[in-house]
């Protein structure tokens, strides 16, 4: 019986989850206007110093990113694999390093085509810039 409620209380917890979640993803648009490249310059060129992709790799997990880059099997979020590939080509003139670090800081900026804007737009406050660039590191090594 405590199995059956506890199963019962997570699949509830579960629907509640995945309607808010559906409820704050409003479609944005998929493309925002030009920017010059330099506008994350410094902040990329500071993220990136001493960056180490195996930290990185531990930040993602312990983020929980996997969830929707990975596990979601690229319906939820684009996946990690080949994103440095992707990233060099997603948003000129953003090199991968920036466009990643603008997916990170400002999700809703730029929206792959295909997905909505489900990407937490805490991580500017969240993350210590080293982390970021952590994190950067690890997604252009994946």
């Amino acid at each position: 019986m405590a199995v059956t409620l506890a199963i019962a209380f997570l699949i509830i917890v579960t629907i509640v989850f995945a309607v808010a979640f559906v409820a704050t993803s409003t479609p944005e648009s998929t493309r925002s206007p030009a920017i010059d490249a330099q506008s994350y310059a410094t902040e990329v060129a500071a993220a990136l110093e001493g960056a180490s992709a195996s930290e990185g790799e531990a930040l993602i997990e312990a983020l929980h990113c996997s969830a929707c880059h990975v596990s979601g099997e690229g319906r939820v979020a684009p996946l990690f694999i080949g994103l440095a590939d992707r990233a060099a080509t997603r948003r000129p003139p953003l090199s991968p390093a920036q466009y990643l670090y603008e997916s990170i800081v400002m999700p809703g900026a730029y929206l792959a085509d295909g997905y909505a804007n489900s990407m937490p737009a805490n991580f500017a406050d969240r993350l210590t810039q080293a982390e970021i660039g952590h994190i950067i590191a690890f997604l252009l090594s994946a």
